[in-house]
């Protein structure tokens, strides 16, 4: 009975010694193989049957193995895996006088040096890292500190006008218009009119572009406005301006209001109507001078026509009305008449000339009927250096150039651009 329980236990043991030597054959085998994959200088396929071997190995069974891993990890750069193989290799090396052993030290040193100086690089990295995101903070610290103080430089407006030679331009805001100078200060604030007029140094504001019922007179230099009186002042049956003529330096605006055989001729410098002149003396002259044939109150004949003979435009130039229609326009120096039907609009007149819309174009006439197509504007071209420019909001920055940087500007407050701050 004893021996059938030997024969049972033996028969058990057997595989069981049988497949352990078996892995180790096998191990041993893919070592060599991977030896020569090493000395043959291929060092990928040496690792690939370096780990097929250790799938057959429980431990690193000898100081040949340990060897050839750690050469094997050193030649992929895997240093960490090649110190830990070298230090298996020192374990079960028992003989340490052989040049082997000699050799597996210097290896040893190398792969140590390798590892030091990823660990300092690594280090160095890491410093580096770190140094970029202190630096990443403090370029979004600044960003958002620029970002709170640029909120004081927004300028809150839908459009900006051409800036004049007085560095004011007229704003849009809200569909209303006002007058703002060239760093972000309001001078006129917004009032209930959504058309201007600019020339010669003076600003009308419109309540409408054509036809208008209000006007707000703006002088540039003198930065004074006001409100011109109603038009139902002038004539009471007329309850528009009509045509607006340009403003004149010297101070003089034309309209012609509807329902009235007079043009509305004010003196934007004294703030008043222009005064009429005597008007039977003024007549009787022009009779004697022949310009006229005739005249009764305040028409006259010429060429046998009757005519009335309304305002004064400026340098002896009158209106001419034929039925309470405007006829044309009377140069009272040599009588000549200016057709109505070629010249439509005369404006005041000012340094030598009257402007003239002639089929709805401009023009400048002389006192002797000379024509020409430009004018002396004295708004004059601005001369500052600051750049309205409109944001994705719809609203403005103000920039000025000063010594090569650009600032935000609003009023004597400036502020470093995005960019040169940061920087």
């Amino acid at each position: 009975m004893k021996s059938k329980i030997t024969i049972l236990i033996l028969a058990f043991l057997l595989p069981i010694s049988l497949f352990a030597q078996t892995n180790s054959e096998i191990a041993d085998v893919y070592v060599k193989r991977s030896e020569a994959f090493f000395f043959n200088s291929d060092m990928d396929r040496s690792l690939e049957i370096f780990n097929k071997a250790l799938k057959y190995m429980d431990s690193v069974p000898n100081s040949r193995v340990a060897k050839l891993g750690t050469l094997i990890h050193f030649e992929h750069k895997q240093f960490f895996e090649a110190r830990s193989y070298a230090k298996w290799y020192f374990d079960l090396e028992e003989d340490k006088t052989t040049e082997d052993y000699q050799f597996m030290l210097e290896t040893y040193v190398n792969i140590q040096e390798e590892i030091d100086n990823h660990i300092e690089a690594q280090k160095q990295l890491e410093i580096k890292r770190l140094r970029e995101d202190k630096e990443a903070r403090r370029i979004d610290s600044l960003k958002s500190l620029w970002k709170s103080k640029s909120k004081e430089f927004v300028v809150e407006i839908d459009s900006i006008y051409k800036f004049n030679t007085y560095n004011l331009a007229v704003f849009a805001k809200d569909g209303q218009l006002g007058i703002m100078n060239d760093l972000g200060e309001v001078v006129e604030k917004p009032q209930d009119f959504n058309h201007h007029i600019s020339y010669d140094g003076y600003v009308l504001l419109l309540d409408k572009p054509s036809n208008p019922t209000k006007i707000y007179a703006y002088h540039y230099k003198s930065k004074e406005g006001f409100l011109l009186p109603s038009v139902s002042e002038f004539n009471s049956s007329s309850t528009h301006y009509g045509k607006v003529m340009l403003p004149r330096a010297n101070g003089l605006l034309v309209t012609y209001p509807n329902n009235a055989n007079k043009a509305f001729i004010y003196n934007l410098q004294s703030k008043s109507l222009m005064a009429s002149t005597n008007l039977k003396e003024f007549l009787k002259t022009l009779k004697k001078n022949d310009i006229i044939e005739k005249f009764k109150d305040e028409e006259i004949r010429i060429n046998k026509l009757w005519l009335t003979l309304g305002n004064e435009i400026g340098a002896g130039f009158y209106e001419l009305y034929e039925n309470d229609e405007r006829y044309g326009y009377l140069n009272t120096s040599d009588g000549k008449i200016y057709d109505v039907s070629y010249y439509n609009f005369l404006g005041g007149f000012n340094n030598g000339n009257f402007e003239l819309i002639e089929n709805g174009k401009r023009f400048w006439l002389n006192t002797d009927g000379v024509r020409r197509e430009t004018n002396n504007n004295e708004d004059g071209k601005y001369q500052g250096n600051s750049r309205f420019v409109k944001q994705p909001d719809g609203n403005y920055y103000i920039l000025q150039n000063r010594d090569g940087k650009d600032y935000l500007i609003i009023g004597k407050n400036a502020l470093l651009n995005k960019e040169q701050f940061v920087k």
